[in-house]
């Protein structure tokens, strides 16, 4: 009895072996395989140009015909606005060029064109008579202060709207856009029930389209060209918050 333990105890260890063979095997094939899908997966992401994330409703037709040409870098494009729903800065009169700017009340690259170019555009363009410069809000991420900012176009005007929207960035909630608006000289009482409501919703909505539809995915982003009476932009698109020196480079391009 025994000698037949010991036999039964030996054939069992002989399974055992050739079990962990046979598996070893193909473990190590998986494994292997594994490894170099993982290299070729992440080789094609780094090889994968990185592109800008948009965000809203960009679903209709974003194909825009110009018929200039591009500058430097810049592509042609063309869009459209209203004299009568924008704050535009300048002289209507002796203007050649128009800035359409589309910009976010919490994107840090719109402050930072505000406080490093705008200024010079102003000073050398604009306070000339050269360029007549427009405001569109394009927001990103949430239309509170955009919202408030029309509000206080179409109660104040341009003059009024310029000094909110200098100071109107981050805002942080309600409370902050009801004491700006009070601070720069807009009625309380109108200013509540035109924000309150949303008044101006669908202007907001209609710039956004355009601007999509003129190719600005991110913000600030500015059409920069030669226009008409009607608000037809025809020129370039600059996408993002530039040097001074590229808008010089566009501008005199079209005053040439």
């Amino acid at each position: 009895m025994a000698k037949t333990k010991k036999k039964e105890s030996k054939k069992k260890d002989e399974e055992v072996v050739i079990n962990l063979d046979n598996i070893g095997t193909p473990i190590a094939i998986l494994i292997s395989g594994i490894i170099i899908a993982t290299v070729i997966f992440f080789a094609s992401r780094n090889n994968t140009p990185t592109t800008t994330d948009t965000t809203g409703d960009t679903t209709g037709d974003t194909t825009v015909e110009s018929t200039g040409e591009g500058i430097g870098e810049f592509e042609p494009v063309s869009t459209t606005f209203s004299f009568d729903n924008l704050p535009v800065l300048g002289d209507m009169e002796t203007a050649k060029v128009a800035i359409v700017e589309h910009s976010e009340f919490r994107c840090s690259f719109c402050k930072r064109h505000l406080d490093e170019t705008f200024p010079s555009i102003a000073e050398n363009y604009i306070d000339t008579g050269e360029v007549i410069y427009v405001y569109k809000e394009f927001a990103m991420y949430g239309d509170d202060i955009a919202n408030a900012a029309k509000c206080v176009y179409h109660l104040e005007g341009t003059d009024v709207y310029k000094e909110f929207h200098t100071s109107a960035f981050n805002l942080e909630d309600d409370d902050a856009i009801y004491a700006l608006a009070k601070e720069v000289g807009v009625n309380e009482s109108d200013f509540e029930a035109c924000y309150s409501s949303s008044q101006y919703q669908d202007e907001i909505d209609a710039d956004k389209e355009a601007g999509a539809a003129a190719g600005i995915q991110g913000t600030p982003g500015f059409v920069v060209g030669t226009f008409d009476e009607d608000g037809n932009v025809d020129g370039v698109l600059i996408p993002g918050a530039y040097p001074y020196d590229s808008f010089v480079e566009v501008i005199e391009s079209y005053l040439e």
